[in-house]
């Protein structure tokens, strides 16, 4: 079940190096070692838009460039610093990242967030006995948020110990009751744990929330699929994608219903 899930392409709420990029220090100096001082230009909005419109698109890369960019206007800007490390960690270039996040964490602290982003980073980096620590530290800390808790779920997850994963995901749903992107994360650990009707039960609740993602309601259709549900599962697949993807989807859940 857990490779056929990963087949299938499941996305979850995780989801290659070199020097730290120019614009991801946490100081800049002038060449006469001063602190530099930037203010931000009338074009940041802009670049500030694209990086969000990138990584909405899936163009992590380029929502990185735009990031760093920003980073050079305002190189303390802890959130920029984040989303630039969010949008490597996608593109896939993670000992990049976890360069970064230790600069970060060297400058401020061992914060939950700082702490939850570098644990993401192993979890993608298939570096599990790094990452788990990390982010049971994060989440013993005060500040700790669903996220936290809800990628300790995944990372368990990876590590196939679903009792856990389920004790972090109640956690995270504590602080954020009724979150799709938590609700979808249980779902899959209990699709791989063997629990497919609770899967698609709480897939059902993520569903109903306003917030809930595409991929959220397409791994709803796949769970369908693979309980042989293939007309529910067809017509989930149409919803909020293009039509040729949409086909290929519905193609590949026929076979899943199927049995094959």
């Amino acid at each position: 079940m857990a490779r056929l899930l990963a087949t299938a392409g499941i996305l979850s709420s995780l989801a290659a190096c070199g020097a730290l990029p120019e614009g991801a220090k946490a100081t800049a100096e002038n060449a006469d070692g001063t602190k530099a001082t930037s203010k931000p230009s009338e074009l940041d909005p802009q670049i500030k838009l694209a990086a969000l419109q990138a990584e909405a698109q899936n163009n992590y890369l380029e929502a990185a460039q735009h990031y760093q960019s920003l980073l050079t206007r305002d190189p303390e800007n802890l959130d920029l610093a984040v989303a630039l490390v969010r949008n490597l960690r996608f593109a896939g270039s993670t000992p990049q990242d976890i360069d970064i996040l230790n600069q970060l964490i060297a400058k401020y602290g061992r914060t939950s967030r700082l702490l939850t982003e570098l644990g993401k980073s192993y979890v993608s980096g298939d570096k599990m006995n790094l990452g788990i620590p990390i982010l049971q530290e994060a989440a013993a800390l005060p500040d700790a948020t669903w996220d936290t808790f809800s990628a300790l779920g995944v990372a368990f997850d990876y590590e196939g110990d679903y009792p856990h994963a389920r004790e972090a995901y109640t956690q995270a749903l504590l602080l954020s009751p009724r979150n799709p992107e938590i609700l979808n994360n249980l779902a899959l650990s209990q699709a791989q744990s063997g629990d497919l009707d609770g899967a698609i039960q709480t897939l059902g609740q993520a569903v109903d929330q306003a917030s809930a993602s595409p991929q959220v309601w397409q791994n709803l259709a796949l769970m369908l699929a693979l309980r042989g549900d293939s007309a529910g599962a067809e017509r989930l697949a149409r919803k909020d994608l293009p039509r040729e993807l949409a086909d290929q989807n519905t193609e590949y859940y026929r076979y899943l219903a199927s049995g094959n």
